[in-house]
């Protein structure tokens, strides 16, 4: 009321919802003098508000039939999941860019600057955003004190988090239980100032296969995993293995590149650190780097007997292996019996220490902080809880998923995420009777294929069960006050883990990522799509948002899972994982000229800043399951909104967009983000993915439904005249 005791009357309307009538009264407690002396007001009042409303739905249907749209009303969603997806999607846009210009730009434009990359990151983008958010949940579960509650793994999983984070302890001991471990090794020439090192008594093999057992994989990688041909059968798998540094581009400018002296000091810092005499390391690392630059072979057949020993397997020369890079296994024993005992332990030793200042003092773990910036442009070390958090996690996944799923994980996902997946399922196999270039046989087939695809979906079972996953962790035995003894430990177990598999059939039902991941996954071999509990949140899926959003987000992510199935990779591999030829010959060249479009489409890109293309070649698996899992993923939702009677209000503060605009926009906030120069190059040099710019662009430029949604003229730079289409 006023000061005269007269009701005040506040008239307020929203955009297409008719005016809606507030009263408020400065007096609460005079309501009941005032309401008889506005009966009558209020009654008009409430029947202008109905007409309004009912002339306002009846305009808004009828411009829906002939506008062909679905939507059956546009309502404001003032729901807290709606309001929090719209103030998301608006803080990440820069609506300034016109969307048919650069929808990357116009989607994330905004993303990008308020979200500054962290000085302890190379890169920063939505999923790292996520990640860091789930981190935070992870650290709160780790840090909560053990309980007669806790399980026997969730306690184990505890103390290994207060190993890692107990820095004054780690300081207190300082490198002592790495000398111990080099010394178990056999020790390391450049760092032995008791010239107690002998090149007469050095074992080539030994060494190689006591590294291997702390899974370090040097000179050789080896592991045993399904047999591509028998999918049934786990097998012996040889490779080439990672070098020192990210990618081998990295050494082919020689040793005066700039790249390879950081790595060359970091090498000669590190072993002063363990008592190398400065002049000594500095020479003796030089040779290091020279056989790190022409590496390649061996005797065989000792090196896997001593790698299986442990778990009581014989290896004979009978065993049959599978082997991705003959060329350089054939070639690395020439270089290798070419070079010294000498400078061979001190590669050797050196490749794990590089990873072990790691788990050293924060003194030491400064010892990377120069070849980080060079390499990744990252300027600074992460927090030290990140890195435990990171490391239980990796090392203890469903220990740690058993916390995370029991207290912040909605079941609920499950269910409608599979109701997501056949959705987009159906939508494939509807587009595999569109394609042209197949033939019915293998069309055929390819229903099968993506029929018979397995889904796993938040969390393994197990994990819910006390007895089976307190087994799965029987030999994990940590100490919280000995971190580095407990880091050998999981490396060790990693290992002697995957050799214990050879004899075993294939488990199908086994998951190959743990729940608080924040990725998906499909697999060649067992034909099976992973998508764990950590990606089923915001902005990829909730279950409070609008279906736009959720099949834009998660939905896409399912499609590009299933899409793998049929790649330049997944497509060798039949309906049961094995690596077989169910394509004609004439259907596998047109796939491949479909292909070579994509290929040429994303070698054209250019990388802001550091002025490189990308490697078409190399990203065009991601890139095509891209493609194909955002047609699927728009085809699912069109379909299950289709004729339906749901009413999914408009988003506040995007009333101008309607929900097939929203399904473009969120798909392309999940992949906002920067990139440093440095990490970029890195990228592009050893990345399958193309950085989130590209995958937004190089996507959306090829859908023609896009251009039509957002009206982009033919020609513009989203809506090219030449589109590439394989799915």
């Amino acid at each position: 009321m006023d000061m005269n005791g007269k009701a005040k009357i506040d008239y307020s309307s929203e955009t297409e919802e008719g005016s809606r009538v507030k009263f408020a009264s400065s007096h609460p407690e005079r309501r009941s003098v005032c309401w008889a002396r506005r009966t009558t007001l209020e009654l008009v009042l409430i029947i202008v508000c109905v007409v309004c409303l009912i002339v306002t739905v009846a305009m808004i249907i009828l411009q829906a039939k002939r506008s062909g749209t679905n939507e059956s009303s546009n309502h404001l969603c003032l729901t807290q999941d709606c309001v929090k997806a719209a103030s998301a999607l608006l803080e990440g846009m820069n609506q300034d860019v016109d969307p048919c210009d650069n929808f990357f730009e116009y989607a994330c434009g905004s993303w990008n600057k308020v979200n500054v990359i962290p000085d302890d990151r190379s890169s920063y983008d939505t999923f790292a955003k996520l990640r860091d958010h789930l981190q935070s949940t992870l650290k709160d579960l780790l840090e909560h004190p053990v309980t007669d509650g806790d399980i026997e793994a969730t306690r184990k999983a505890k103390y290994l988090y207060q190993s890692c984070v107990n820095e004054t302890l780690i300081d207190e001991r300082d490198i002592k239980p790495v000398q111990e471990f080099i010394e178990q090794l056999g020790g390391w020439p450049v760092a032995d100032t008791n010239n107690s090192w002998s090149a007469d008594k050095f074992d080539l093999i030994d060494l190689l296969v006591k590294l291997r057992h702390y899974n370090n994989k040097i000179l050789v990688d080896q592991w045993v995993s399904a047999d591509d041909k028998n999918s049934e059968v786990n097998i012996i798998q040889l490779d080439q293995p990672d070098l020192g540094m990210p990618s081998r581009d990295y050494f082919l400018k020689g040793r005066d590149d700039q790249v390879v002296k950081v790595y060359e000091e970091l090498a000669v810092n590190v072993a002063v650190v363990f008592g190398a005499n400065r002049t000594v390391a500095v020479e003796e690392m030089a040779d290091m780097v020279d056989l790190e630059i022409q590496l390649a072979n061996f005797n065989w057949s000792g090196y896997l007997s001593k790698i299986f020993e442990p778990v009581n397997i014989t290896i004979n020369d009978t065993e049959e292996v599978v082997i991705y890079a003959p060329d350089y296994l054939q070639n690395m024993v020439k270089i290798v019996n070419q070079t010294s005992n000498r400078t061979l332990a001190n590669y050797l030793v050196w490749r794990i220490m590089m990873n072990r200042v790691t788990n050293l003092p924060e003194k030491y773990r400064n010892l990377r902080k120069e070849y980080n910036k060079i390499i990744f442009g990252s300027q600074s070390e992460r927090s030290r809880w990140r890195d435990c958090v990171t490391y239980v996690n990796d090392n203890m996944g469903n220990a740690v998923g058993r916390m995370f799923v029991k207290d912040h994980f909605d079941e609920d996902s499950k269910d409608k995420a599979l109701v997501m997946i056949h959705d987009i399922r159906d939508a494939f196999n509807t587009m595999l009777n569109e394609v042209n270039w197949l033939d019915e046989p293998t069309r055929k087939v390819a229903k099968e294929k993506a029929d018979a695809i397995a889904e796993k979906i938040g969390y393994p079972p197990f994990i819910i069960n006390d007895t089976e996953i307190n087994l799965r962790y029987r030999y994990n035995d940590y100490k919280p006050d000995k971190y580095f003894e407990n880091v050998l430990e999981n490396i060790r177990n990693i290992a002697l883990g995957n050799a214990e598999i050879l004899r075993e059939p294939v488990d199908r039902t086994q998951w190959s990522t743990t729940p608080a991941v924040v990725n998906a996954f499909y697999s060649s071999t067992k034909n099976q799509i992973m998508f764990p509990a950590g990606i089923l949140q915001p902005p990829f899926y909730s279950k409070g948002y609008p279906k736009s959003l959720n099949y834009g987000g998660i939905g896409m992510v399912i499609g590009h899972e299933i899409t793998h199935g049929f790649d330049d990779r997944g497509r060798q591999f039949d309906k049961d994982g094995n690596l077989k030829q169910w394509w004609d010959d004439d259907v596998i060249k047109r796939f491949k000229e479909k292909a070579q479009c994509i290929v040429d489409q994303y070698s054209n890109f250019t990388v802001p800043d550091v002025n490189i293309n990308l490697n078409g070649i190399q990203t065009q698996g991601e890139n095509i399951a891209d493609n194909g899992g955002l047609k699927q993923a728009y085809r699912a939702y069109m379909k299950r909104m289709d004729g339906k009677s749901i009413h999914e209000g408009i988003l506040p503060g995007l009333t101008h967009l309607s929900h097939q605009h929203l399904f473009f926009l969120n798909f392309a906030q999940v992949w906002c983000g920067s990139i440093r120069p440095e990490a970029a190059v890195n990228r592009v040099r050893t990345g399958l993915h193309s950085p989130g710019r590209f995958r937004v662009i190089g996507t959306l430029q090829n859908m023609k439904e896009f251009s039509e949604v957002y009206k982009c003229p033919k020609g513009s730079y989203m809506n090219p005249e030449v589109k590439c289409s394989i799915w």
